[in-house]
């Protein structure tokens, strides 16, 4: 049960909110000091407050400071109640953390009601909540008593009236009311009941002392989920309860606005006559009543508080009721408050400059406080059915695109999955080919050799043999062959080592790039001990790689950077390392950039094959051990 607490130095206020709070199922703590709160704030949890703004021992505006600036009750909602009327005295409580403002005298419904909004009951009541409306002490007093030996929890309302605002503020699973009642009966609930948007599918017992049929279908004609004379012993009624509670599970309402919950209006007029019986009039109905003396007043205290009606004289000294209309009505955050135009003047020409200003109605104040109180039950409708069916319609729509998006990420998903499959099926395709093409190629390659092989041993052989008996275009014909068969067994060699570079298995570990590098560039040397060669490496180059794969990389890369500074006096090659890649450079030969796309292909030369000798696979090898 949520603990209100109610500072105040009146008495009255304090045993009128506390006997209102207890019957709406609250747990009251009045205080008439801001002493007592403060000891209250320390020995319990408070789930709103109720403050006074003029105590005895300080100011309530002084106080609720205090609160707001403690980090425990930063986020209490409180809720002012005092005698000062003037607008700017509320402006000033709102602005200083108030959560709402509520001026004396006060409708005590609209407190209780507004109070429930505020602590948000609504959304937590328990599934066993049942709402009890009768006018009979006596045989509501048995009811309840028998409900909760059941284990339901109770609420009670002597009045359909009462009965609805406690609906609107708890929320019950289920409502048991008297079909006969003074002022407002049984069926006339349930049909309010059916119309509100937080209420309408929560479940109607209607009470009855008639056996007559014809008011069984009444009742169910009405919106009554069952019909229940009041004469049936108790557990008949008891059934009855767990029946439509049972039937009505899966259809609790979500946590919405309620139609019945408390109403806001301002009223601008610079009569204060007029305004003090105006206010009078309203507050009998259950409205909460904020006055204003001009129309400056009302757009200030718009900007701190939400109304649910205004009414606005036309003719004002200073900001006229027109300008105050266009300009409330030019504000996006305001324009929607249903606005009623109030004038002394009689006429259709000022009816049409006052809707025509943004009045949503126009009415003279010679029509009487009745008549304005029906416009101000009609435009305050309209506004609700409005937002329900804006709801509904931004429900729909958000339907309609959750359902798209759905859609949507579902031929997505399918086209997903057919263009992985696809791409599996290629990938099986793809690796079959390549398979297909290794095998291939190494079997072409190592079956090339034997007959290579042969012709070069046979031509050597002849050539040996025959050496006294040829001429020099003969021994130039063998020297040619014998150069062709060389050049060929090494492309064999070549496309043998890319194949075994394409199958072989990988096994990274640490690798020490600059001791590889020093000893391919030493073979190097080696070979051509008569060159001028500067190289530089760079120390302590590392990474994890496989060995024999790095080392075939290096001997090709320096390996180029030795062949194409041959024709240079004196070259320079360097290896080393950016913060992204490592490099071989030289000052060689270097090609034509129009053709940097060939380099890594097989079999592409830059450069004949009398300027620099090569088989064209060394860089395609270099490429295919960078991409495994």
């Amino acid at each position: 049960m949520s603990a209100i607490l109610i500072v105040d130095d009146s008495l009255t206020v304090r045993m009128d909110l506390a006997d209102a709070l207890e019957a709406a199922g609250f747990q009251p703590v009045p205080c008439e000091s801001l002493a007592e709160a403060r000891v209250a704030l320390r020995a319990r949890t408070i789930a709103l407050a109720i403050l006074d703004v003029r105590l005895p021992d300080g100011d309530g505006v002084s106080f609720l400071e205090e609160l707001r600036a403690d980090p425990k009750l930063a986020e209490l909602p409180i809720l002012m109640l005092s005698s000062e009327a003037e607008v700017k005295d509320r402006i000033r409580g709102l602005k200083t953390g108030a959560t709402d403002y509520v001026g004396k005298p006060y409708d005590t419904g609209f407190v209780i009601a507004r109070v429930g909004e505020l602590v948000d009951v609504g959304r937590v009541s328990s599934g066993r909540l049942v709402l009890v409306i009768d006018d009979s002490p006596t045989f509501r007093a048995g009811l309840v008593e028998a409900l909760e030996r059941s284990g339901y929890q109770t609420l009670v309302a002597s009045s359909g009236a009462e009965g609805l605002r406690i609906a609107s503020i708890r929320r019950p699973a289920a409502i048991i009311v008297d079909g006969v009642m003074p002022e407002m009966d049984g069926p006339t609930v349930i049909r309010r009941v059916r119309l509100d948007l937080a209420l309408r599918t929560t479940p109607c017992v209607l009470l009855t002392g008639s056996e007559d049929a014809a008011a069984e279908i009444h009742a169910l004609d009405v919106g009554a989920d069952a019909f229940v004379r009041k004469e049936s012993d108790m557990e008949v009624i008891l059934a009855r309860v767990a029946a439509v509670l049972r039937t009505a599970r899966d259809e609790r309402p979500v946590a919405a606005a309620s139609s019945m919950s408390p109403k806001r209006i301002l009223a601008v007029d610079d009569s204060a006559t007029y305004l003090d019986a105006l206010g009078d009039q309203l507050r009998d109905e259950g409205y909460d009543v904020v006055l204003a003396t001009s129309g400056a007043e009302a757009i200030e205290l718009l900007a701190v508080q939400n109304v649910d009606c205004i009414l606005l004289d036309r003719m004002m000294p200073g900001l006229s009721g027109a300008e105050t209309c266009e300009r409330i009505k030019s504000a996006p955050i305001v324009r929607d408050i249903p606005l009623i135009m109030l004038t002394a003047l009689e006429g259709r020409d000022v009816m049409i400059d006052g809707l025509a200003a943004g009045a949503d109605d126009f009415i003279s104040k010679s029509s009487g406080l009745d008549v304005l109180k029906a416009r101000v039950k009609a435009q305050i409708r309209r506004k609700q059915f409005e937002d329900e069916h804006r709801r509904v319609r931004e429900q729909l729509l958000r339907s309609e695109h959750e359902a798209a998006e759905a859609r949507v990420a579902r031929e997505l998903a399918e086209t997903r999955v057919a263009f992985t499959e696809q791409l599996e099926r290629n990938n099986i395709g793809l690796a079959a080919a390549n398979n297909e093409l290794e095998a291939f190629s190494y079997s072409v390659s190592h079956d090339l050799r034997a007959p290579l092989r042969s012709i070069a041993g046979f031509t050597r052989m002849l050539g040996e043999e025959l050496d006294n008996k040829l001429d020099d275009t003969g021994r130039d014909h063998l020297r040619r062959v014998l150069a062709a068969t060389a050049r060929m067994t090494d492309l064999i060699d070549a496309l043998l080592e890319l194949s075994r570079i394409s199958r072989a298995p990988l096994g990274a570990r640490r690798v020490d790039l600059s001791a590889l590098s020093a000893l391919v560039i030493e073979e190097l040397q080696r070979r051509d001990p008569d060159r001028l060669v500067t190289v530089t490496i760079a120390p302590e180059l590392a990474g994890n790689a496989d060995t024999r794969l790095v080392r075939i990389l290096l001997d090709n890369l320096l390996g180029n950077a030795w062949k194409f500074t041959a024709k240079r006096d004196r070259a320079h090659i360097e290896l080393g390392k950016t913060d992204t890649e490592y490099f071989v450079r030289d000052d060689g030969a270097g090609f034509d950039m129009a053709y940097a796309k060939r380099l890594f292909l097989p079999f592409q030369r830059l450069h004949a094959e009398a300027e620099f000798s090569g088989t064209g696979i060394g860089l395609a090898t270099v490429r295919r051990i960078v991409e495994r």
